[in-house]
């Protein structure tokens, strides 16, 4: 279901839970709205569920995902911020089940994404807004 370019649903994929957590509740509840669609057994299809992964993503800046969009398929995915703290994107690891450990990708991502975030003008002093809605 991944590929460049592509579009995933952003209940069930690193990169969409990342920029779902700081999107503000008007754009969470509609995709809750929407219908949370099991694309694997694995997918997070309870509101409530989803709302507590949501809310680790802000807490840590980190997504992981286990095969809840395509299965034998893993990510991890972290934000990426603009000069005023706003997360205006996220990037992602993408992996065949097991043949990574996610929390040994982590510190990677999390540089990457600092490093884009730092030429997007982003300084730590901006810390990270959280979306309005």
């Amino acid at each position: 279901m991944s590929r460049v370019g592509g579009r995933l649903p952003p209940h069930s994929s690193g990169v969409g839970k990342i920029l779902l957590a700081h999107a503000g509740p008007g754009l969470v509840d509609r995709v809750i709205e929407q219908g949370l669609t099991a694309h694997t057994p694995r997918t997070l299809t309870d509101p409530a569920q989803l709302q507590r992964a949501l809310d680790e993503c802000r807490r840590t800046g980190v997504a992981v995902v286990r095969e809840e969009t395509t299965p034998g398929v893993d990510s991890t995915a972290t934000r990426i911020m603009n000069a005023d703290g706003e997360v205006v994107a996220a990037l992602s690891v993408v992996v065949s089940s097991g043949s990574a450990d996610l929390h040994t990708l982590r510190p990677a991502v999390i540089a990457a994404g600092l490093a884009v975030s730092r030429g997007l003008g982003w300084q730590p002093s901006a810390g990270v807004r959280q979306g309005g809605g």
